[in-house]
């Protein structure tokens, strides 16, 4: 499938990357820099120089057959119209844009992106991926990871087994047999840096980091199992009112779960323009890193403190300071990825990578094969996918045993008529089934095959 992906930033390098070895036909269109020359020496992918708004430009990259255009600059109207000139010159079938700047996004625009006006497929707002994030992790206490899927009533969670687990020893099987009536599914763990999918007989061990799927009625018996009996935290502090941490602000706020939110805000301005719009959150001016602006905070009780400044040190040391002052459990913001493995270490219980977020919800749209969502783990070790079964699906009709699925990938959960299942090797597939799956990265070419024998075709 032919793609332009104009931008050639980090995330424009991880989606050329990524689909590049998924044997897409890639071209990556940027003004001249360093990071389009990384991309044009380190990846199988065709480079084009220039201004990615540009028609001659486009045309350069290919525009007139493409399939597939994915903006991603630094700039949102940059993006916007790179959309619109592939919609219009070039009749491009699908068109993906990053926008970051809140008011092009807000509720009343919505009627903007049609047809007929500006042309854009699917909107990916980071800002508003990563509130997100960071919230689901707030509304389920004991897991470090958490994701809505099936409808909501499965959700994919992680967790580490720690001192509290009672478990520790026994195998994935052992773990069935004795909880027989919880619906949950082990898929992989990380182990240091092991990174595996289990099978029957793996065990469970001390500080084994371990993803499964649960359903959603089963998922506070299941942690409690697991030693977790953490509860919703009463009292958050958020450090950064930009937009992620506005967002946030604001989802708290709506969801009415009685949270207590402190936000902290350096810049005047926008701490006054966040308190005049936000109806329940206390705000300050000053800094996050000032003790005294913590102790008048009270961050000492607070559940969370969330670091979401736009500078990692920042975060990391926001983080450390409520940590040490007495701070439950501590969330930084951290794009440079290379700081993540060190930072459990030192006492920040979990970070999260604006990029891995935006190159999950954009490959979530480029799919084919009936995929609904995508969500990367570890680091790009593997993929979680919801699909739906279609009735010209290799699937369709036939059980595990007649399939023979590679060991890489894995068969979550099942929801059929309303009902989650956890299947087993006679478990039979349905049209229309709604099915999540694991797989490691390298079969993602495999599992779309088996999905649609359409594999490949925009699904717009």
């Amino acid at each position: 499938m032919k793609t332009i992906i104009c931008g050639s930033g980090d995330v424009g390098y991880s989606i050329a990357d990524k689909l590049s070895k998924e044997k897409f036909e890639v071209t990556v269109v940027d003004e001249p820099s360093e990071k389009l020359n990384k991309i044009s020496d380190n990846l199988d992918v065709k480079v084009v120089k220039g201004l990615p708004s540009l028609p001659s430009v486009l045309m350069n990259a290919g525009a007139k057959d493409c399939e597939i255009l994915i903006a991603v600059t630094k700039s949102d109207e940059t993006n916007m119209i790179a959309c619109q000139i592939g919609h219009s010159l070039f009749e491009i079938p699908k068109k993906i844009a990053r926008i970051r700047q809140q008011d092009y996004l807000r509720g009343e625009w919505q009627n903007l992106y049609t047809k007929n006006d500006l042309p854009i497929d699917a909107i990916i707002s980071p800002e508003q991926e990563v509130a997100n994030a960071f919230h689901r992790r707030i509304i389920s206490p004991g897991t470090i990871d958490m994701v809505e899927l099936s409808e909501k009533q499965l959700k994919l969670i992680g967790f580490k087994c720690d001192n509290n687990c009672h478990h520790i020893g026994l195998t994935v099987r052992e773990l069935s047999a004795k909880f027989p009536d919880y619906l949950a599914n082990i898929l992989f763990i990380f182990r240091g840096d092991k990174k595996f999918i289990v099978n029957s007989s793996s065990k469970i061990e001390k500080d084994d980091l371990i993803y499964m799927v649960v359903e959603t009625q089963n998922l506070k018996d299941v942690l409690r199992e697991f030693g977790h009996k953490e509860v919703l935290a009463q009292k958050i502090v958020i450090i950064g009112g930009g937009n992620i941490g506005f967002s946030l602000a604001e989802l708290i706020e709506k969801n009415d779960n009685g949270i207590s939110t402190e936000l902290i805000e350096m810049n005047k301005e926008r701490a006054e323009f966040i308190a005049s719009n936000l109806n329940n959150v206390t705000v300050t001016n000053g800094d996050g890193l000032d003790n005294q602006i913590l102790d008048e905070v009270n961050i000492a009780e607070a559940g969370y403190c969330l670091a979401v400044t736009e500078d990692d040190e920042v975060n990391v040391l926001a983080s450390l300071l409520a940590k040490r002052a007495g701070t439950n459990q501590c969330m930084a913001l951290i794009n440079n990825s290379s700081y993540t493995s060190l930072l459990s270490n030192i006492g920040i219980d979990i970070t999260i990578d604006p990029k891995l977020i935006t190159i999950s919800k954009i490959l979530e749209k480029v799919r084919g094969g009936g995929i609904m969502s995508d969500y990367s783990l570890g680091d790009g070790f593997g993929e979680v996918i919801e699909a739906m079964i279609k009735k010209q699906s290799p699937l369709c009709n036939k059980n595990l045993k007649e399939l023979n699925l590679p060991k890489s990938i894995r068969i979550a959960s099942i929801l059929r008529d309303n009902k989650i299942i956890i299947p087993n090797s006679n478990t039979v597939f349905k049209e229309n089934d709604d099915v999540v799956f694991f797989l490691v990265i390298q079969y993602i070419n495999t599992l779309e095959k088996l999905l649609s024998s359409y594999s490949f075709m925009p699904n717009l």
